[in-house]
């Protein structure tokens, strides 16, 4: 086969239209790698260990690390799935207006040794233990597999338990 006139003006031959579906079948796959991250749902259940400071009568800012693993839905195989996390983070708590916030970072690394670097944000919320409270979850690369992720997607924040010896437990569900 010589070549055809394509319908949008080019002289197609049976190599170029090879080479096409290739590159699309490329292009194609990468893209779905690429937008793995945004349909990565699931939850992280930490420990919270670090300082609390009363800033004023029911007024508490805490500052340390959530740590803890990801549990992808998808399960054996899924991006991030088992993947540790450890978060430096604040938290401010104010119980006496009932008013929140709370950011920081986060390093994951899993079993292949790649690392994953987010930063997360809860803008307002409820203090109340047990509440829900909406965030953001920045995806800033990584290393290996990770490399290129990047966007920003949503996550619930809930603040379970906190211990007598200072620890708190809760759990954070991702783009759900």
């Amino acid at each position: 086969m010589t070549g055809i006139k394509g319908s949008i003006g080019c002289r197609c031959n049976t190599r170029n239209l090879a080479a096409a579906a290739t590159a699309i079948g490329i292009l194609a796959s990468m893209t779905g790698l690429a937008q793995a991250q945004d349909r990565i749902v699931g939850e992280f259940g930490w420990l919270g260990v670090g300082k609390t400071y009363e800033i004023d009568k029911g007024h508490f800012y805490w500052v340390g690390e959530f740590s803890g693993t990801f549990f992808n839905e998808k399960g054996d195989g899924s991006p991030m799935h088992k993947i540790g996390l450890k978060c430096p983070g604040f938290n401010d708590l104010d119980f006496t207006n009932k008013r929140t916030s709370a950011g920081g970072y986060c390093i994951g690394t899993d079993l292949e040794g790649d690392r994953l670097y987010l930063t997360w944000r809860i803008p307002s919320g409820n203090p109340a233990f047990g509440s829900r409270n909406a965030g953001t979850i920045e995806y800033n690369g990584g290393t290996g597999k990770y490399k290129d992720w990047s966007g920003k997607f949503p996550f619930l924040g809930t603040n379970q338990v906190n211990w007598a010896d200072g620890t708190a437990t809760g759990y954070a569900s991702w783009v759900r």
